[in-house]
């Protein structure tokens, strides 16, 4: 197979999402998106599968900016702070594309659905490399782990109102992390 061009990944994308956030997604043909990107709509296929995946497919740099997160945090960090922090670290990176994505998605909330296999990368990766760090946890522990923080941001996230941006989704972010090991939360 033919290596794909990270650049026409990215032109086609940032077309379709700009053409999405103007119109809303039901509203824009896979016709409309290569004409915007100046591409055949073979090219398109050959990088998205359908109009849903330019909107959710991770961005082709993604598993190195989650590697590079992931190696940025201190050997013997808690691995619950390190989790916060990469979250954290995540949205800051990709804090313009989310809002974008955010928008489109409550114009068509029947999207939203789509997102899953994205964050289900994104949790893999998070899941491997907690496992990899010495750490005394049991997988029974980094499952509870990483499927909590996972629940935290997912939380958060269905909360978050876009306008507030990035600062917004961050606050939101650390309330959770915060209340879920605060001893409150055990009273409830």
């Amino acid at each position: 197979m033919r290596q794909r061009s990270p650049q026409t990944w990215r032109l086609i994308r940032d077309s379709a999402v700009g053409l999405m956030a103007d119109r809303g997604f039901d509203a824009v043909s896979v016709d409309d998106i290569t004409a915007a990107a100046g591409i055949s709509r073979r090219t398109y296929f050959n990088y998205f599968a359908a109009k849903e995946s330019v909107l959710f497919d991770p961005d082709p740099d993604d598993p190195r900016l989650w590697a590079e997160l992931t190696a940025a945090r201190p050997a013997g960090e808690p691995l619950w702070t390190a989790l916060h922090q990469l979250i954290l670290a995540y949205t800051a990176a990709a804090g313009a594309e989310i809002v974008r994505q955010c928008r489109v998605i409550a114009a068509s909330p029947s999207l939203a659905v789509c997102s899953r296999e994205t964050c289900d990368r994104f949790w893999d990766c998070a899941r491997a490399w907690a496992a990899g760090r010495d750490t005394a946890a049991t997988d029974l522990q980094l499952d509870l782990l990483i499927n909590t923080a996972r629940a935290a941001f997912s939380t958060v996230s269905a909360r978050w109102d876009v306008d507030t941006g990035i600062p917004g989704l961050h606050a939101l972010i650390d309330e959770a992390f915060t209340l879920v090991i605060s001893p409150e939360w055990k009273k409830l």
